[in-house]
């Protein structure tokens, strides 16, 4: 309910005086300024009319008290500062939006103390929905903490197997992207290039997206025959520029540097340039290096970054899809969705 004046007094109005001055039903009115159900055009635009000249806002509040609903959905990322999370956001606020639902950010810096801390606050802000970025808690972990029914989708790089190959037992709708594809092109593409001394640069130790993606790395070289050294596989404190130029900076250092070194994501991949640089190295010719997103910067660095393509915007709609199918059907069974990744080459290696 809102205030309108009059010269003569002033009178609360509420959705039943829009809906008696626009000739409608309460319901049709409702639908019309919420956009949940479709209105014929028309009769939107004269409900809007109306509402605008009685100067009539929901009380979205009062609204979500009376449906225990608040019509908010939050995502929680390590770090928004990171290029690639606002294409992910941005895509996620698009979707949900659509469907009448507003969407804030959660930042955690990868941290899972502050992931449980954020995750407590989201609880008790009674959130319609959680779409999460995984980096350090375990997807039971963030169940356990949000509670049994508050809608939760998990971005993760988790695999569907748990470390004794049994299906891992799944306790939120999951999107996630095909790493280990990504991973694998990527070391073929270095060793037929016959690059066969490979480094990876992964992000800070137990955290999911380089961990897992050092795994894969792991693998695909064994599979080629090609040793892992031990000496060459360097942990960033974090997924950023700075934590990529110095652990790329201590890999270069060695007097039995790598020939080609692959990174856990972009960002990690530009501090490696930029401490190729420093140490007088020459890209491709001297260090080889890949990276892993396909963030709009690594196509702007010179040499244009050599990158596994992570589809940021198309793993927004699928969160936010999964998401809105699990608030209008809580019953139904735990999904997991994959999406595709591929190398893309450019001058970097």
């Amino acid at each position: 309910m809102v205030r309108f004046e009059t010269r003569e007094f002033a009178v609360e109005v509420g959705l039943k005086e829009v809906a008696r001055r626009a000739g409608v039903s309460v319901a049709t009115a409702s639908n019309a300024l919420s956009g949940t159900r479709p209105v014929a055009e028309s009769t939107r635009q004269r409900v809007f009319r109306v509402a605008e000249e009685l100067d009539y806002h929901p009380n979205l509040i009062a609204r979500g008290l009376r449906r225990q609903e608040t019509r908010t959905i939050a995502l929680l990322v390590a770090d928004i500062a990171n290029p690639y999370y606002p294409a992910v956001a941005r895509a996620i606020h698009d979707r949900v939006g659509s469907h009448g639902y507003v969407s804030f950010i959660g930042n955690t810096d990868g941290d899972p103390l502050t992931e449980v801390r954020v995750l407590e606050e989201m609880r008790s802000r009674s959130v319609d929905g959680v779409i999460m970025s995984t980096m350090s808690l375990s997807a039971e972990r963030i169940r356990s903490v949000l509670g049994p029914t508050i809608p939760l989708v998990l971005l993760t790089g988790e695999p569907p197997e748990g470390p004794d190959g049994s299906p891992r037992r799944i306790l939120a709708d999951e999107v996630s992207t095909d790493d280990e594809t990504g991973v694998r092109e990527a070391v073929a593409h270095l060793l037929d290039r016959g690059r066969r001394a490979i480094g990876f640069l992964s992000g800070p130790d137990a955290t999911v997206p380089g961990s897992n993606r050092l795994a894969h790395f792991r693998a695909a070289m064994a599979d080629h025959g090609a040793p892992v050294v031990e000496a060459w596989v360097e942990h960033a404190t974090g997924y950023t520029i700075d934590g990529g130029f110095a652990a790329a900076e201590r890999l270069f250092a060695r007097a039995d540097r790598p020939a080609a070194v692959m990174c856990a994501n972009d960002q990690i991949a530009i501090g490696a340039i930029e401490a190729a640089r420093d140490a007088d190295l020459a890209i491709p010719e001297d260090i080889a290096i890949v990276g892993f997103d396909d963030i709009p910067t690594s196509k702007l660095l010179s040499p244009r970054l050599t990158t596994v393509i992570n589809p940021a915007t198309l793993i927004g709609y699928a969160c936010a899809d999964a998401l809105i199918r699990r608030i209008e059907h809580p019953a139904r069974p735990f999904d997991r969705y994959a999406l595709a990744t591929h190398l893309v080459v450019r001058g970097s290696a």
